[in-house]
């Protein structure tokens, strides 16, 4: 959960109001967001991540001003056409292919708001940028640089500059394989190809996006005018971080510019907009949602205290409201968000909870059932269940069984004892028998439980099914007694009509392992182990093994 650090000074400032720290701690809990520390100056506040607003202490003081009444509807920022140009080039379509950028004229830094100014840029990097992948911000000292500016992709191996926080030059591969910075956002471009580079009219490098910046743009406290570029993959995560980091800018009351953008395609835009988008709202479906009788008025003023705007077209439309919904407001996606800041404004602790008129009975969903009808007939067979993970070992799931397969996969998992989605419970059945080594024979366990497969033709590209498993282990377990526990399984679930066959399995001994058809359909299969995966298991007693489709049964 991101955390932003509100000086009780500095919010008061922007707000115009003398708060005390009870009072905006009560604001804040109000707004939705937690308590993360409390001190004598300040606090710090936990907010969810779907209003990535939040991520400035302008842009909290301004939700502030609106839950507390200080100021309330639709925020207006003017915005100048400053008439500097970037001209993208074709270089970069396939590299890092957006961009677009502001000016923002006579601000005003110390050292903390020089740190706060960096903490609400890495913020954005992360709710919005997913690490930068998405989009990447670059903010600029522009005493030094001078316009049109030009982004383009170059030669990692050329160009080299001096990035912050060195003292030599460096080439945009360099700068991947030895500068901090690069060294962890290295998997976003390319150090051995083509990397986006933004320059000014001398061919000052401002950047190299998404990497670092360079100190020729180094932000100070001498700082007065910003040039403000956000580069990235996903057209609209870069216009959401340009908009929300902006009417921050906006809101403190700084002069915030347009800068128009030329695409190599002769598309034009001019960015940033702060264009509302308008919305309309159904008084229905507010109290459907909420449970509160609120008339249009009452709707309007909450909306109005959450700094929505209220269009003159609502007043001839008693069923509808029309909202005016500000660009900073990108977590806005359907009405339901809209009725969840009506319940903020309105205090979720002065809401009733009500028990709905209809008695509905609960019922546990069909496969549950079968599951629990599965667990009681192996516990009456004297098996007891195990619960073994989801998530698996590649290497021990197929290399241990002789098998290989296809399996789905995670892609970035937090262990490699854990990388991949099992697609049969047997081999964790043998794990745990390897650590069951210490105890008495035999041991009979066994599990139901799903496991995954690709499947190509699903929206998902895979499929989950319950499969139940069953392992035995003594010394004298053979293909007869495991026949006569299928057997029994199969008469308990109420299945009379299968048959029996022959079947191949590289897990399985051979001569000894038999599949299970249903409706001529293999639903299973069982038998003994192989000798070599007993071995692999390090187990020295042999192991009878089934498993069952029971949702195929």
């Amino acid at each position: 959960m991101p955390v932003i650090d509100i000086p009780l000074k500095r919010i008061n400032k922007l707000i115009g109001r003398d708060l005390t720290l009870d009072e905006l701690e009560e604001y804040s809990l109000q707004l939705g967001a937690d308590i993360d520390d409390k001190r004598e100056d300040g606090i710090k506040v936990e907010y969810n991540p779907n209003r990535p607003d939040y991520c400035s202490i302008a842009g909290f003081a301004r939700a502030v001003k609106g839950i507390a009444d200080f100021e309330i509807g639709l925020p207006k920022y003017a915005l100048k056409n400053s008439g500097v140009t970037v001209k993208v080039e074709k270089s970069v379509s396939k590299v890092r292919p957006y961009i677009q950028c502001a000016i923002v004229r006579n601000v005003s830094f110390d050292a903390d708001t020089i740190a706060e100014l960096m903490n609400t840029q890495e913020t954005l990097h992360w709710v919005i940028g997913r690490d930068r992948k998405k989009v990447s911000i670059g903010i600029h000292d522009m005493r030094d640089i001078q316009g049109p500016y030009r982004y383009f992709g170059v030669d990692a191996n050329t160009h080299a500059f001096l990035p912050l926080g060195e003292e030599t030059e460096m080439t945009p591969k360099q700068i991947c394989t030895e500068h901090p910075k690069g060294i962890k956002y290295a998997h976003l471009v390319n150090p051995e190809g083509v990397v986006p580079f933004l320059v000014d009219k001398n061919d000052d490098v401002l950047s190299f996006p998404p990497i670092i910046n360079g100190v020729l743009t180094l932000v100070t406290e001498k700082t007065t005018d910003l040039f403000i570029d956000a580069t990235g993959t996903d057209v609209k995560a870069v216009k959401n971080a340009l908009e929300i980091l902006t009417s921050s800018f906006a809101e403190e009351g700084y002069q915030v510019e347009t800068v128009t953008v030329e695409y190599p395609d002769g598309k034009i835009i001019v960015t940033p907009t702060f264009t509302n988008v308008t919305w309309s709202l159904r008084q229905k479906y507010v109290k459907e949602i909420l449970g509160l009788d609120l008339t249009n008025a009452e709707i309007e003023k909450h909306l109005k205290r959450s700094r929505f705007g209220i269009s003159k077209a609502a007043a001839k439309d008693k069923q509808n409201i029309s909202i005016d919904i500000p660009s900073f407001r990108v977590d806005i996606l359907h009405e339901v968000d809209l009725i969840e800041d009506i319940a903020i404004s309105y205090g979720y602790h002065l809401m009733e909870p009500i028990l709905d008129d209809i008695v509905q009975v609960g019922e546990q969903h069909p496969v549950f059932k079968l599951q629990n009808k599965c667990r009681d007939i192996l516990s009456g067979l004297g098996f007891i269940e195990v619960v073994s993970w989801t998530l698996v070992s590649k290497d021990w799931h197929y290399k241990k069984m002789r098998t290989s397969g296809n399996p789905v996969e995670l892609l970035n998992p937090v262990s490699r004892e854990f990388n991949i989605f099992r697609d049969s419970l047997i081999p964790s059945l043998m794990n745990i028998l390897q650590k069951n080594k210490p105890f008495s024979l035999p041991q009979k366990i066994f599990d139901v439980g799903d496991i995954s497969h690709i499947d190509e033709k699903l929206e998902t590209s895979t499929t989950r099914e319950i499969y139940l498993s069953g392992v035995i282990i003594h010394s004298k377990v053979d293909f007869v007694e495991m026949k006569s526990n299928v057997e029994a399984i199969l008469k308990a679930l109420g299945i009379s009509k299968y048959k029996l066959e022959t079947a191949e399995h590289p897990s399985f001994f051979e001569g000894r392992c038999a599949k299970i058809m249903v409706k001529n359909k293999k639903v299973g299969i069982f038998g003994e182990i192989h000798p070599e995966v007993l071995n692999n298991f390090e187990l020295e007693n042999p192991v009878g093994a089934f498993e069952i489709e029971v949702e195929k049964l």
